[in-house]
């Protein structure tokens, strides 16, 4: 790779990607790290392939959304085709997931951060496609965001998504019907499910049996989130993070009032002891004051 690509200087490659090549490099004209992923031939040879995915790409660079690594261009020198997106730092969800559940507070802080941002997305008309703990970074400020917005169907990975990432896929797009915003209902659905219980969702997995602290308002949530009719399933990502902002407010007042009542105890405790305390000087004096007359 040469030292610069356009008017964007390569720090460092980060690695091979489903969109080919992928490095650290400097907006000498912004000057902003951004990351740069140079298509692969498998792409730019392919005419009506590279055509589709410009224009993805090209709406894309409109949707603008924190929890949405943006992305900011695509670009051309000569034979190269790149496309130039927010340098995120941080760690994929799927490497926070090591068998247990997340912290409950937590994982719903991360989901309806998900949610946010499809709910701007879907009102765009679009969709991302291809969601699970891979596609989703944590960031150092503890903030989820989507990774490769809307642009999977042009990887290769995106090809194989079917198979390889089947409990995150959608009944329908199994059954080989084309994804809608529902499906990515689904998908967030299966991430969730996954960050409160440690586990992918399989059939006959109760989430409530995984982890006992799921409140019921939460898991009828993820149900609707999770129903493989899609006309039951829960039709708006706007709708969801509001649910879950419910859900969230319920566990805050909750948690006030369990550290409030631990607060009281002890204070009620003391005030008992200091009453007996009192009671018992009281108790004492008098027996002092009963002997001291008697001696007189």
């Amino acid at each position: 790779m040469a030292d610069a690509i356009a008017h964007y200087k390569i720090l460092e490659p980060l690695g091979p990607g489903g969109l080919g090549d992928v490095y650290r490099a400097r907006d000498t004209r912004l000057g902003r790290t951004v990351a740069v992923k140079v298509l692969p031939p498998a792409i730019t040879a392919d005419s009506l392939r590279l055509q589709s995915l410009l224009e993805t790409a090209g709406r894309l660079v409109e949707l603008s959304h924190p929890n949405i690594a943006m992305l900011f261009e695509h670009g051309q020198e000569g034979n190269q085709r790149f496309l130039v997106f927010e340098f995120v730092q941080g760690q994929p969800l799927a490497s926070m997931i090591t068998g247990r559940p997340l912290n409950l507070r937590r994982a719903l802080e991360f989901a309806i951060n998900l949610a946010d941002a499809l709910a701007d997305a879907h009102a765009l008309e679009m969709i991302h496609g291809d969601i699970r703990p891979d596609t989703i970074m944590i960031t150092p400020k503890d903030r989820a965001k989507f990774m490769n917005f809307g642009l999977s169907r042009f990887t290769a990975g995106g090809i194989a998504r079917l198979s390889s990432a089947a409990p995150y896929v959608s009944p329908e797009e199994l059954s080989g019907q084309p994804a809608d915003s529902r499906s990515d209902i689904y998908s967030l659905g299966a991430v969730l499910f996954e960050m409160l219980s440690g586990r992918q969702r399989a059939r006959g997995l109760v989430l409530s049996t995984l982890n006992r602290n799921i409140p019921a308002e939460l898991e009828q949530i993820v149900g609707r989130m999770l129903a493989a009719n899609v006309d039951h399933r829960s039709q708006s990502a706007a709708t969801i993070a509001a649910e879950l902002r419910s859900v969230a407010a319920i566990l805050d007042t909750r948690t006030e009032a369990a550290e409030a009542a631990a607060t009281v105890e002890p204070a009620r405790r003391r005030t008992q002891r200091s009453r007996s305390r009192l009671v018992m000087a009281v108790i004492g004096l008098a027996l002092l004051g009963a002997i001291a007359a008697w001696m007189l």
